[in-house]
């Protein structure tokens, strides 16, 4: 680490607005420290002398939490582009790129010349596939920088946005001198409601035995920014509310035990009770422990072409059940499960069939359809967010078992022996990865991988 650490821009610093490559974080002015709110009630009553329960309320509020936005990313709603790209998908020719394009060859001849500024958009590589899929801001991000089609100075970008001169440097993105520029303030909050029960249960003859109950809930709207250049976490940034949803780390269900059994081996006993000696000591001081845990899977998005910013979610067009159940082949020799069963298959997302015929080849869509072919799911309308919404499925869940063994020896006084066998996952039951739930593969509900394996482990102690 540099002390003192580097300033990325000086202060009151011009940047052209030709160069475009610098990267900017800024904090929010109005910026303040993020809190949470805790809130529990609980009860607890012992049943018996050696059995208690507790049953509580826990819940948070998290306000005002550290978020990310994206403030330099491309805008198509309020300028004309996203009806432009709409008539130039459909095989129109719109009148903004005839006069954004005019005199540039994409490739296919010059604009105002020889061919529309649509039609050089259609047949050109760098944008086709964009246009023929209904990406339209991926479109408006590469228009807003790309030199294609023009020859600029070293460090120079824009350069097709700018041949023209009838539109300003900010038409698609509001500060045009930077690439990426990411604002940190408060955009984040989260809610958390949970009803726990714990039971335990101590000594009664040799037996110990705690056992937790969790049902939880867990709101909120995040804004961790996506991977991919100039991408934000929100759907639709100027409705960053459509984005409340269940979080990650929900889990709706989680059930956890944990037993330790002193086995009824040895003097005075239930078997063995009147053993002495070297026999005594061969079947006494077995000790049998358990672990059992179940829990629910993690909330999961169903992904479809990014019709706006980013996480994409298609649109509901028939029945479509949220549940699913994993199905494992019957061949040994498949090694990916189904979350769905193979109940759905892929086909041409309707969209497809209004491109222009020079795009067809292009639009890689597909929607979901069912065993009948109605389809249930599809891509949504270019600038518009899909009705499914976010996190609407459960992924599978997950379950273990593990025990241990254990068996003490008192060799002399002071002396002991202690040989341990420790078992996990003793059903050797395997534990699915999430599916593949993004409508546009044709592995859509796949489930590609899977963990979990018995382990046996021993060991062996001498205390003196």
């Amino acid at each position: 680490m540099v002390i003192p650490v580097p300033l990325t821009a000086k202060p009151f610093e011009v940047i052209p607005i030709t160069q475009r490559a610098q990267n900017l974080t800024v904090f929010d002015a109005n910026y303040t420290t993020p809190y949470v709110q805790t809130f529990t009630l609980g009860l607890t009553r012992s049943l018996t002398s050696k059995l208690t329960m507790d049953v509580k309320y826990v819940g948070t509020r998290g306000t005002k939490l550290t978020g990310s936005v994206a403030l330099n990313d491309a805008d198509v709603r309020n300028n004309g582009l996203l009806k432009a790209l709409e008539i130039t998908r459909a095989g129109g020719d719109a009148p903004l790129f005839d006069t954004m394009l005019k005199g540039v060859n994409l490739g296919s001849g010059v604009v105002g010349q020889a061919i529309s500024g649509s039609e050089a958009l259609r047949r050109n590589a760098t944008f086709r596939a964009g246009i023929a899929n209904g990406d339209f801001v991926a479109v408006a991000r590469t228009l807003s920088s790309t030199n294609v089609g023009t020859t600029q100075p070293p460090l120079t970008n824009a350069g097709l946005l700018r041949s023209s001169g009838a539109f300003p440097p900010n038409f698609i993105v509001a500060n045009p001198q930077f690439n990426e520029i990411t604002w940190r303030t408060n955009a984040d909050n989260s809610n958390y409601q949970s009803l726990q029960a714990q039971l335990n249960v101590r000594q009664i003859h040799g037996f110990n035995y705690q056992a937790t109950y969790l049902w939880s809930r867990s709101l909120g709207v995040t804004s961790t920014l996506a991977t991919t250049a100039q991408g934000s976490g929100f759907r639709d940034l100027q409705n960053q509310r459509a984005d409340y949803t269940r979080l990650p780390s929900d889990r709706t269900h989680d059930f956890r035990s944990y037993g330790t059994f002193d086995l009824p081996f040895g003097p005075n006993k239930l078997l063995g009770g009147k053993t002495s000696g070297w026999a005594a000591r061969l079947i006494e001081g077995w000790k049998l422990g358990t672990i059992l845990s179940l829990t629910a899977g993690q909330p999961l998005n169903v992904v479809g072409r990014n019709t706006l910013y980013s996480n994409g979610t298609p649109e509901i067009v028939g029945a479509f059940p949220r549940k699913g159940e994993v199905v494992w082949p019957q061949n040994p020799g498949d090694i990916f499960g189904n979350f769905f069963g193979q109940q759905y298959k892929n086909v041409q997302d309707p969209g497809c069939a209004a491109v222009a015929s020079t795009l067809t080849a292009f639009c890689t869509n597909t929607a979901l359809a069912d065993a009948n072919g109605n389809i249930v799911l599809r891509n949504a309308a270019s600038g518009q967010l899909g009705t499914l919404g976010l996190r609407t499925i459960e992924g599978p869940g997950s379950w273990s078992f593990d025990a241990n063994l254990q068996k003490s020896v008192r060799v002399a006084e002071a002396k002991n022996l202690t040989l341990r066998v420790d078992a996990t996952n003793v059903f050797n039951h395997p534990t699915p990865g999430n599916p593949n739930l993004n409508i546009n593969t044709g592995t859509f509900g796949q489930i590609n991988m899977k963990t979990g394996s018995r382990l046996l482990q021993a060991q062996l102690r001498f205390d003196f």
